[in-house]
């Protein structure tokens, strides 16, 4: 009698707990990427890139929304004195990606903030990723250091996608192979970036 009056104790226990997680709201779906020597075409100008689905756009698509984000091909040798970067917001492009740029570290970026989330401009003054690489930008220019371009590690990009997803953005190099101390002569306009795309505001 007791061994049955334990089993059911027992099974009263796993119906609770099932009935428990059942009621649980699920967190937030997330996908984290990287990528590495993403070069764009000479002749083309841009790269064409869906956050999305995760894939190069081809640029015979480059006048639909299935790009989120595009990145300029940049000259070697030194004379690339800015980096375009540019969303398909409809203002640039004919989609409705909306971004802004968090002052914070990848790691610290936990939610979006949709109140900050804005349609890109071709104008200079209003893009999302500045063109400034003294400091305030998503890149900086280090004139004592080799006269490299770095990624800033404060600065993490913020979009919801066409889709509807969002996602938090940040380059970690433009040198190929992402050499550790690159100098003037490394081949450069090879992005590397990393993403975590999420089906909340929240990472």
């Amino acid at each position: 009698m007791m061994k049955i009056l334990s089993m059911l104790a027992f099974a009263s226990v796993v119906v609770a707990s099932c009935s428990n997680d059942s009621t649980t709201n699920p967190g937030p779906s997330i996908t984290s990427l990287s990528k590495a020597n993403m070069r764009p075409d000479s002749a083309q100008g841009f790269l064409y890139y869906s956050l999305d689905g995760d894939s190069v756009v081809p640029f015979s698509k480059r006048t639909t929304n299935e790009w989120d984000i595009c990145m300029a091909f940049l000259q070697d040798g030194g004379r690339t004195r800015q980096i375009n970067i540019f969303f398909n917001s409809g203002t640039v492009g004919v989609g409705t990606t909306k971004a802004y740029v968090a002052s914070a570290r990848f790691e610290l970026v936990t939610a979006a903030d949709t109140s900050k989330l804005k349609t890109d401009d071709t104008t200079t003054t209003n893009r999302i990723v500045s063109i400034d690489l003294t400091g305030p930008g998503v890149f900086i220019y280090q004139p004592t250091v080799r006269h490299t371009i770095v990624p800033s590690p404060d600065k993490t990009i913020v979009v919801r996608t066409k889709g509807g997803k969002f996602v938090k953005f940040q380059f970690t190099s433009i040198y190929k192979d992402a050499v550790p101390s690159p100098d003037e002569l490394t081949p450069l306009g090879y992005y590397h970036f990393r993403y975590a795309r999420s089906t909340t505001a929240s990472f």
